[in-house]
């Protein structure tokens, strides 16, 4: 049985979608590589949940559509009530798994958050690697906390109720 390569830090990371750029990319040594392959790792998290997030969204709207549009066509050829009540049931059931998991504003709030970081990503190596000082690191890191941190807000507020949070480091009117 073939063994998987180890490195330094345990097993090689998996290969990235043919096409997709490397999120980790040449990101220099020491302490900017640290940074930088932290960036990388949460801008692949959040193009994973992005991706299945959109699935997630296309194939429920398609299946209440289609469901919508069989229980409708039913109803007009006098299926039998059964068949009828079963597609209603089913169209009923998908706008309420769509209402609970709502994926589409998952997939938003996770492309949001990727975009914030791959433009942090790819300002930080636009600065020559001998100028990636400790205040250049610190601005990636701000923004990568800042990302999740408003990701995570928005997140809350959806699942409370409440709409969009507040941008990071505002505070309520009032």
């Amino acid at each position: 049985m073939p063994t998987i390569p180890r490195g330094p830090s345990g097993p090689e990371q998996p290969p990235a979608r043919p096409g997709a750029p490397d999120p980790t990319g040449p990101g220099g040594t020491g302490a900017d590589a640290a940074v930088v392959a932290y960036a990388g790792e949460q801008l692949a998290w959040y193009a994973r949940t992005r991706d299945r997030s959109r699935r997630w969204h296309r194939a429920t709207e398609l299946t209440a559509l289609l469901t919508g549009a069989a229980t409708v066509v039913a109803a007009g050829i006098q299926a039998p009530a059964p068949i009828t009540a079963s597609l209603a049931g089913a169209a009923v059931f998908i706008g309420g798994f769509r209402q609970v998991f709502n994926h589409n504003e998952r997939y938003v709030l996770a492309a949001e958050a990727w975009s914030r970081l791959h433009l942090a990503i790819r300002r930080h190596r636009l600065v020559p690697e001998a100028e990636r000082d400790d205040e250049a690191r610190r601005r990636l890191l701000a923004e990568i906390e800042g990302a999740t941190t408003a990701e995570l807000q928005n997140w809350a507020a959806g699942q409370r109720g409440g709409g969009a949070a507040l941008p990071p480091g505002t505070t309520p009117p009032g």
